[in-house]
């Protein structure tokens, strides 16, 4: 028989269970028993979002995320429950945004939104002077302009008058956001200025008590592997070929080391339930290594180690994307 415990949160707290943060440190969570709390989530269909979703059921969260058919819409809908509600939406669509919102607005029944968690995005690779205006500009539209609409209608419908449980808001960055990689120039400058715009963020939001916190994957493995086998070919007869020759190869030895997907999933869930989260999280392999050539090392130095490696016949250590 279980022993709710009651805190200062205002509601009560039963079955408590082990999880295990970013760094594999088991951490204390607690199952939601007379209160459901509602989190809206961008991007479902798959990968990060939906594991983040079934992680986030399991626990007791109420789950809202957006997917982009009705194929998906009934598929989740059915698999993931009652306490599960797919919404079907483009985030570059703005009028589909705000249907979006309006809907989520009407199954809420008046309640709030706990969690915001913007995890859609895409990546647009190859040569930064041979990737065509309209696939840049979508890249910056779905992993920053759109997100931020999106930030923008949701915080109107948070929760931010709870001094005791601080609404909170996931951002799903990169460490392409902190290092700039040749060959993923539109993913790395979206997830840049997406940093950037989480700072900004945090430190507005402060006054209205909504936490922002950012999250850091590197390679993970999802379903943008398989999306992006066979992208560099469109760039062939150019300057870039011997890296165009070598790039699926290059995919294909990073998504065979990539971090399971609900590593981040944990991350998450982590955040949620805690009362004081970091400001970001880091999640890949070797992490004090990849700090310190990001943020230490000389430029000068890091472009000579990048070539190098990318001379190589089989360049296992760096990713196109």
């Amino acid at each position: 028989m279980h022993n709710p415990i009651r805190l200062s949160l205002g509601f009560e707290l039963s079955d408590t269970v082990f999880s295990i943060n970013a760094n594999h440190i088991p951490v204390l969570c607690y199952k939601f028993d007379n209160m459901k709390k509602n989190i809206f989530i961008t991007g479902v269909s798959s990968g990060i979002g939906l594991d983040a979703s079934k992680l986030l059921l399991s626990k007791g969260f109420k789950v809202f995320g957006t997917v982009r058919s009705a194929e998906d819409k009934s598929r989740l809908n059915v698999e993931l429950g009652d306490d599960f509600k797919a919404l079907i939406c483009d985030i570059t669509d703005d009028e589909a945004l705000v249907m979006c919102i309006d809907e989520l607005k009407s199954n809420l029944n008046g309640e709030l939104i706990y969690c915001l968690i913007n995890n859609a995005g895409i990546a647009t690779p190859g040569p930064l002077n041979m990737i065509d205006d309209d696939s840049f500009f979508h890249q910056m539209n779905v992993n920053l302009i759109a997100t931020r609409k999106v930030t923008n209608h949701i915080i109107p419908i948070m929760d931010h008058t709870n001094m005791e449980l601080d609404p909170r808001i996931i951002f799903i960055s990169s460490i392409s956001g902190i290092f700039a990689a040749p060959f993923n120039g539109p993913y790395c400058i979206s997830k840049h200025a997406l940093e950037c715009m989480i700072d900004i963020y945090r430190r507005e939001l402060k006054y209205m008590n909504i936490k922002v916190v950012g999250i850091q994957p590197g390679p993970i493995k999802t379903e943008i592997w398989r999306k992006t086998v066979g992208a560099f070919d469109k760039f062939k007869g150019g300057h870039f070929d011997m890296i165009i020759a070598k790039a699926d190869k290059i995919i294909q030895n990073t998504e065979k080391t990539a971090l399971n997907v609900n590593t981040v999933s944990r991350c998450i869930l982590n955040i949620a339930l805690s009362p004081n989260p970091k400001l970001r999280y880091m999640i890949r392999k070797n992490k004090t290594l990849f700090k310190i050539m990001s943020y230490y090392v000389p430029s000068k130095w890091l472009d000579i180690l990048i070539w190098k490696n990318l001379g190589n016949k089989n360049p296992k250590k760096y990713r196109p994307v």
